[in-house]
C-alpha cells in the first residue's frame, strides 16, 4: 500500500465533528479518502467474484466485513466497491456488493 501511504491523508477535527470526537476519546481522526484509491478496470474487476447483499435494518459495514472477511477493519473495503462512503448513504433495500477474496482487492487496489 505504498502508493496510498504516499497520498495526503485527511484528518477529521473541525468543531462539526466534535461531540463524535469527544464520545470516541479523540482529538482527530485521520483518514485515506476513496479518492487516494485507484479506479479497477474491467480486467481487474474479472477476478474479483461479487457477492449481492441486501441492505437491511441494522446493517453496518463492520458488520458485514466481519461476516465476510473475518475481520471488521476492512468495512471501507465494502464502502469504496459500493461508492457509498458511509452507512448514510445506503437505504433499506438496495444492493450492496461484497467483493472477494480480499487479498487479490488488497492488491489491486494498492498497485
Amino acid at each position: 500500500m505504498n502508493r496510498i501511504k504516499n497520498n495526503l491523508r485527511n484528518t477529521l477535527s473541525n468543531e462539526m465533528y466534535s461531540n463524535y470526537l469527544q464520545e470516541r476519546g479523540v482529538q482527530q481522526i485521520n483518514f485515506i479518502p476513496f479518492s487516494a484509491f485507484k479506479k479497477l478496470t474491467p480486467q481487474q474487476k474479472s477476478s474479483i467474484t461479487e457477492y449481492k447483499h441486501i441492505w437491511k435494518s441494522n446493517d453496518r459495514y463492520y458488520k458485514l466485513s466481519v461476516q465476510h472477511y473475518g475481520n471488521p477493519s476492512y468495512w471501507w473495503i465494502i464502502a469504496y466497491y459500493n461508492n457509498k462512503p458511509t452507512e448514510a448513504s445506503v437505504s433499506l433495500g438496495d444492493t450492496i456488493i461484497i467483493p472477494k477474496p480480499l487479498n487479490i482487492l488488497i492488491t489491486l487496489l494498492s498497485e
